[in-house]
């Protein structure tokens, strides 16, 4: 508190005031008392309507799990890494405008390319990030990942026989939400709505087709860094082949 007071005897108490004000708790938004289903309707409006987003994504199946971690937008950007199950690996990529950057490390690279092949790649590639374009074929499936206007889509879309419940209040990460859970046939989804501030979708998780998923969804509209792997620690994808 020693340096607030320290800003107000500066500032004064009106200049105090305005830069506290930025401090507020936010405020309850009231989506906890509608409908399931005018509560889904405004979570997915506010997703639909997002120029970028912070997306973590999880899905379960029989070969484990594979994890999504992307900061992405509506002009194709994105920063993140994508982990494989049971050891695949990790990689980190970063794509701006039609330019890819990928660096996996070993265990990827083996998973990926079985046998000495993997070996010599991981040997040749050293640590250093994969550059090349969005169109060329060997990185063409992992820009489409960054296709922010895809998961809008997949997220969104409101299958036709779809039940919904509202469920309780809860928190994701901190921040207050409502749960409400549809019903699809054998899938399920919840929702989790946030009730402060606007009507983010926070998170949603459920099983689809027999896969357990979850993702979740934080920092709407904040732009991607737009910081690329300088050249000096990066290999031209064509001087690899």
């Amino acid at each position: 508190m020693s340096g607030f007071r320290r800003a107000a005897a500066v500032l004064g108490a009106g200049a105090a005031s305005t830069l506290l004000a930025g401090f507020a708790a936010p405020t309850g938004n009231g989506v906890e008392d509608q409908s399931a289903q005018v509560i889904v309707k405004r979570a997915r409006a506010e997703l639909a309507g997002a120029r970028s987003v912070h997306m973590v994504a999880k899905v379960q199946d029989t070969a484990g799990a594979t994890t999504l971690d992307l900061r992405l937008d509506v002009k194709g950007n994105c920063v993140g890494s994508v982990t494989l199950p049971k050891g695949g690996g990790r990689a980190e990529m970063v794509k701006r405008g039609q330019d890819v950057w990928l660096k996996p490390d070993k265990a990827f690279l083996t998973s990926q390319v079985p046998g000495s092949a993997g070996e010599d790649a991981a040997a040749l590639i050293n640590n250093r990030w994969i550059h090349g374009s969005a169109e060329n074929a060997l990185l063409r499936g992992l820009a489409q990942v960054c296709d922010l206007a895809d998961f809008q889509r997949t997220y969104t879309a409101r299958p036709a026989s779809e039940s919904l419940t509202k469920g309780r209040t809860t928190t994701v990460d901190g921040d207050a939400a409502i749960t409400v859970t549809g019903r699809d046939g054998a899938d399920t989804a919840t929702y989790y709505v946030a009730t402060e501030g606007k009507p983010y979708l926070l998170r949603v998780e459920g099983v689809e087709n027999g896969q357990r998923g979850r993702a979740d969804f934080s920092d709407y509209d904040e732009p991607v860094p737009a910081r690329t792997p300088p050249p000096e620690k990066s290999v031209n994808l064509s001087d690899l082949r």
